[in-house]
């Protein structure tokens, strides 16, 4: 059954006429340019841009609450790390729908108001996150973009659900039943691994992914933080290689 989805009326008309010139422009721009401000992410809150609220099920019943950000035919799914929630994406996921992309986050299980048990079958969650943009939102394509667990749960179901592409931001090699590196050794779907020089074991993980997937690409980062928290240091330069890479496994 196709969740519901409720449309929020808050935005100021004005914010939501510029907003919508700039979502249905057309394809997708190309990825801009670091502007050179980095901003603590953790001090920042976004102020959204076009926001629906999106509520679905997992196919073991639980309700996943989440956001819809800008239009487009191409979606970015974001999947958090343990200990956040989809507030930690609020900022990417404005600038990457301002970039054309119908971008969704979400609540992992027992997480902000989605039900469940926190830190179980997140791949399920994320199963349950792709079929709404395909159904619900009808999208061409969809890439996923996770951090630590939400990196291993995108590479565990990219190829099931043909995913166009998938960014892991400082994966780790399983987490409970979810195995990224046995996926990894069959994987066909392009594959972007981030991780900090200085955070171990992640760094070792992505190591071991890279040397199992076929279709990896490797970007390494400076410094020792984790997952989203490496926007606080890379902000433009983490912006600008994940726009970049979507752009180039998706026109």
């Amino acid at each position: 059954m196709i969740p519901r989805r409720f449309k929020s009326f808050c935005i100021l008309i004005p914010l939501l006429a510029l907003l919508l010139q700039a979502c249905t422009s057309g394809s997708p721009a190309s990825p801009p340019q670091a502007s050179g401000n980095l901003e603590e992410v953790s001090e920042v809150v976004a102020e959204p841009a076009i926001t629906d609220q999106a509520r679905f099920a997992t196919g073991d019943g639980e309700e996943i609450s989440g956001l819809v950000y800008g239009q487009g035919d191409i979606g970015i799914v974001l999947a958090h790390m343990r200990g956040r929630g989809q507030s930690s994406w609020a900022e990417f996921a404005t600038q990457a729908s301002d970039s054309g992309y119908v971008v969704l986050t979400f609540d992992f299980r027992g997480y902000g108001d989605s039900t469940g048990t926190k830190d179980k079958r997140m791949d399920r969650d994320l199963e349950a996150a792709v079929r709404y943009m395909l159904f619900v939102e009808n999208v061409r394509k969809v890439v996923i973009i996770g951090a630590s667990m939400g990196g291993t749960a995108a590479i565990t179901i990219a190829d099931e659900y043909n995913i166009a592409a998938v960014a892991a931001i400082s994966p780790s090699t399983t987490y409970g039943r979810i195995n990224a590196l046995e996926a990894a050794s069959t994987m066909k779907t392009p594959l972007l691994l981030i991780v900090a020089e200085d955070d171990p074991p992640f760094n070792g993980y992505a190591d071991s992914l890279l040397a199992a997937a076929s279709t990896t690409r490797y970007l390494e980062m400076t410094g020792s933080r984790h997952g989203t928290n490496l926007f606080a240091e890379h902000k433009d330069e983490l912006t600008e290689q994940l726009l970049a890479f979507v752009y180039a496994q998706t026109r």
